[in-house]
């Protein structure tokens, strides 16, 4: 064996999987393993482990112990399904997101030769915008897009994590362009065992690869560009154009800010380097928008979330993340957790044909129905309406609950149906207005289920504009509404105003007039002068000026106006159309937000604190509380660790190590004379580490028998 080169022993070139060995478990009774052309047994086995993955319900017994073994596997099922279809129609999404961008810088790859750009390297800058969470999937699109659909060749994702030096950039992705062919024959593995005298950086490797894999092209992405060392990706480029006859390089450069700050960062020498074309990636929002669009407001959604649970999801994206895979795992993690530990969510199987809920309904679901808030107020509008008949029935007997509540299911569905299609007519208007700053129907959503929406400026900003409208403006409006709005609510009434105005615009242009009419509220003030009287007169000119078919055009507009009024007015009232007046409508809206504050959002160090200092909250232990629940002191029976902290908080800012020790010996050894020593020595310097480990300490030089305190409680 070849000894190793003296310069290739580094401490940063050490690879942590080295000293890792690998093993292969094989289920008894399974033959060896096939040969590498012949297919294996992975679609059988796939299903037989669907298969005891569906037998294995993971949910839990909820109705205190008294649901039954097929209802908890109904609510699974219905979990699967429901978000099964949700996860489809939100991949499609994330597909065609950025379609033209993967299309063009596809088409690029396929194009690029060092002949056509003269011998430079062929570079691809994708402008993809500061939301640097949107970048990984991006690319991740790109990488699949070339190396499974083009198959142009291999493809390697460079991020600024991997760029700590240039041997380690060099590595990877000699490792990751080689390793990502399949199917190579024994002639070809000779070829590249004989490459491995080489160093594993050296490009020479890569350069054997591309010689079996003619016409195969490298494209190396370099993700995030402004977090790069600029030396280190400017060296990276000139080994790239030295190796260019060799191997064909193709660069896709992200970048986050512009493309005169990459410019600036890298030397010009490097920049002459390269040379290609410039890429647009449409707004991350924009996906977020046809996601949360889709997963809330379309007819298609049939668990919807609620206003604090909207509100902080879309907080902590704007915010922290900024990442549409973290919004699409919130909305994963909601799905789960209300068909989790809701359980009358098994009455959203039953959305589109409600036959067989009633034998679903157990005695135990009919009583967690009558139980809800939103059951409880159904029950005092009957009470109110003095129909003391109908609530004697809710209240007594189970069969009418079940008819009941299979008879409101599609009420209760149609709620966030109609809603959604508000939100949608709100958002078409607003966009065909000058309003500026246009509120997405996202940030919308949850003003309207907590009935802010009716009064906010959103609103009446779009009214006031609608009768500003001219004839073009309008009939845009009324255009897309007819598309895109399936309400016979608003389609319905509209429809017969639009072709009147059409009518009204084809006479107009017919006598000779102008094709643009307006009404009477387009008021413009062209002068000066702003007293009282002189207003009155401008308007009565303006008024004189309109045309017969101006003023007709006026009147329609003002219909138009109370019919969008009135429907705003009809589904954004609180009181009238609100969330709170749905029946059931807990089991259509998730709106929990402890379980995803404490999971997307966690709190870990006051969890710590409150495990050292208060351990019987955690360990549910009766030795360290007193008769009457209240807190005792320290005692012996404690965790060892929850002792050094209780120590630890009482200590200063150097905290002796000998003192430390007598005092936790004490505690520890009690009433007992003769406490093991050396046991007791263990479980010091055990917690002591372990409050090392966790920060709250460290070694000083101050005192070389003392240690140092580096958090306070609460702090």
């Amino acid at each position: 064996m070849e000894s190793t080169p003296p310069e290739e022993v580094y401490v940063d070139e050490f690879d942590p999987k080295e000293h890792q060995g690998c093993y292969i478990f094989t289920l008894d009774g399974e033959e060896d393993r096939p040969t590498k052309h012949r297919k294996t047994k992975g679609k059988q086995r796939a299903t037989e482990k669907a298969v005891v993955e569906e037998e294995k319900c993971p949910f839990p017994v909820l109705l205190d112990g008294k649901e039954t073994e097929s209802t908890i596997k109904l609510r699974y099922r219905t979990y699967c399904k429901l978000w099964e279809a949700q996860e489809k129609r939100t991949k499609a999404i994330l597909d065609s997101f950025n379609s033209k961008t993967l299309d063009d810088v596809s088409t690029f790859v396929k194009d690029a030769t060092p002949e056509k750009y003269e011998g430079k390297i062929p570079t691809a800058l994708v402008l993809a915008g500061p939301n640097i969470a949107s970048h990984e999937l991006l690319f991740e699109q790109l990488a699949q897009r070339i190396r499974s659909q083009d198959r142009t060749g291999p493809v390697v994702v460079l991020t600024s994590k991997d760029a700590t030096n240039l041997k380690t950039i060099l590595r990877k992705l000699i490792r990751d362009a080689t390793q990502q062919d399949e199917g190579v024959d024994d002639e070809e593995e000779d070829i590249v065992r004989k490459s491995t005298k080489l160093l594993n950086y050296d490009l020479q490797i890569l350069q054997i690869w591309c010689e079996l894999h003619k016409g195969q092209k490298v494209t190396v992405a370099v993700q995030d560009s402004e977090a790069f060392d600029s030396g280190i990706l400017s060296d990276l480029i000139s080994l790239f154009i030295s190796y260019l006859d060799r191997i064909p390089f193709v660069l896709l450069i992200g970048i986050a800010t512009s493309v005169e700050i990459f410019h600036d960062k890298l030397p010009k020498s490097t920049i002459r380097l390269m040379r290609g074309n410039k890429f647009d990636v449409e707004r991350a929002e924009e996906c977020l928008a046809q996601i949360f669009n889709d997963s809330m407001t379309s007819d298609e959604a049939v668990l919807r979330l609620g206003a604090s649970v909207c509100d902080f999801l879309l907080e902590r994206y704007r915010d922290h993340t900024q990442s549409i895979q973290a919004f699409v795992a919130a909305l994963k993690y909601a799905y789960m957790s209300h068909f989790y530990a809701n359980p009358l969510s098994i009455i959203l199987g039953f959305i589109d044909n409600t036959d067989g809920l009633g034998e679903v309904l157990s005695t135990e679901h009919v009583e967690a129905i009558r139980n809800v808030p939103s059951f409880r107020r159904y029950v005092e509008g009957k009470m109110a309406a003095k129909e003391v008949g109908e609530v004697r029935k809710l209240l007594t007997d189970d069969n009418y609950v079940r008819r009941a509540i299979a008879e409101r299911i599609p009420e209760s569905r149609n709620y966030g149906i109609e809603l959604g299609q508000a939100l949608t007519f709100l958002e078409i208007g607003r966009s065909c207005t000058l309003i500026q700053n246009n509120a997405p129907r996202y940030e919308l959503y949850s003003k309207a289920l907590s009935g802010e929406l009716q009064t906010s400026p959103s609103v009446r900003e779009f009214l006031m504009s609608l009768k500003r409208m001219n004839s073009t403006t309008l009939l845009n409006l009324l255009e897309k509404v007819m598309q895109e709005i399936q309400t016979p609510a608003i389609t319905e009434p509209l429809r017969p105003l639009q072709e009147k105005i059409k009518k009204l615009v084809e006479e107009a242009e017919a006598s000779g007039g102008k094709k643009n009419l307006i009404s009477e509220f387009d008021i413009t003030n062209n002068t000066l002068r702003g007293t009282a009287v002189s207003k009155k007169v401008r308007l009565g000119e303006q008024k004189s000026s309109l045309t017969k078919q101006d003023t007709e055009y006026s009147a329609l507009v003002q219909q138009v106006y109370t019919i969008a009024e009135s429907y705003l007015t009809t589904n954004f009232n609180s009181s009238q159309h609100g969330l709170q007046n749905v029946l059931l409508h807990e089991v259509f809206f998730y709106d929990l937000r402890s379980p995803h504050s404490a999971v997307f959002a966690p709190k870990p160090r006051s969890t710590i604190e409150r495990g050292l200092s208060q351990p019987q909250d955690y360990l549910a232990c009766s030795c360290c509380t007193s008769a009457d629940g209240d807190e005792v002191g320290i005692r012996g029976t404690q965790p060892p660790a929850s002792i050094i902290y209780r120590l630890y908080l009482e200590s200063g800012a150097l905290i002796n190590i000998y003192d430390l020790w007598s005092a936790f010996y004490s505690v520890i050894a009690g009433e007992e004379e003769e406490f093991d020593v050396p046991t007791a020595q263990a479980l010091f310097y055990r917690s002591l580490a372990e409050m090392r480990f966790l920060g709250f300490v460290k070694h000083t030089k101050k005192k070389t028998d003392h240690i140092a305190k580096l958090a306070w409680k609460g702090i």
